[in-house]
């Protein structure tokens, strides 16, 4: 796995305090190489209701745990909320301008980067925010919109962050989203992480 750690300063910005050096990823990669990707801070988004099998041995005032469901309706249980959206940016505007942060999902696509949108958006514009979001993800990001709303009304933003999310990402359909919730049952990705990793011999 060759990872890069993107920041808001690869490019013309010249931001003061951290500048938002992450990279975001699906929580078996997080897990794998976790050695190789030497972050010094990790964020998980857990799912209720299921095993962490993310990274380990991270101290824990450099590791933030959050727990919600890949859902976008605000009344279905497993919700985010607004004040958990709110603690991640307070977690997130603490970390020290040489901060390396592993933001990890499930698998990488929908939570995550939606969440890692939210810390983008708290330092540049919405429409900035947005345009440099895929360049932060290992897997191309079709970030779940409720997330994307919470951050939008905790940063004040007035709609224009999820305006400008549905412009760019509309119709992504990204082939790892979680099957109709109605079934009440979800593909256990980390089984199919884990054939992978015997089918190799691991």
């Amino acid at each position: 796995m060759v990872a890069t750690f993107h920041s808001l300063v690869d490019g013309d910005r010249d931001l003061q305090g951290w500048p938002c050096r992450m990279h975001v990823c699906g929580q078996s990669e997080a897990r794998r190489f976790q050695a190789d990707l030497a972050a010094t801070h990790v964020l998980s988004v857990v799912t209720p209701g299921r095993s962490y099998l993310g990274p380990r041995d991270v101290a824990p005032d450099h590791h933030l745990k959050v727990e919600f469901d890949d859902v976008e309706d605000a009344g279905r249980a497993g919700a985010p909320s607004l004040e958990l959206v709110r603690s991640i940016g307070e977690w997130t505007a603490t970390l020290p301008d040489d901060a390396r942060l592993c933001l990890h999902g499930l698998q990488g696509v929908r939570r995550a980067p939606a969440v890692a949108l939210g810390i983008l958006a708290a330092r540049v514009p919405p429409a900035d925010a947005v345009a440099a979001l895929a360049r932060f993800c290992r897997h191309a990001p079709d970030p779940n919109l409720l997330v994307v709303r919470l951050f939008d009304e905790a940063l004040g933003l007035g709609g224009a962050l999820l305006a400008a999310c549905q412009t760019r990402f509309a119709g992504c359909g990204s082939a790892l989203r979680r099957r109709d919730q109605s079934e009440g049952q979800d593909f256990n990705f980390d089984m199919l992480a884990l054939d992978g990793e015997r089918a190799r011999g691991g």
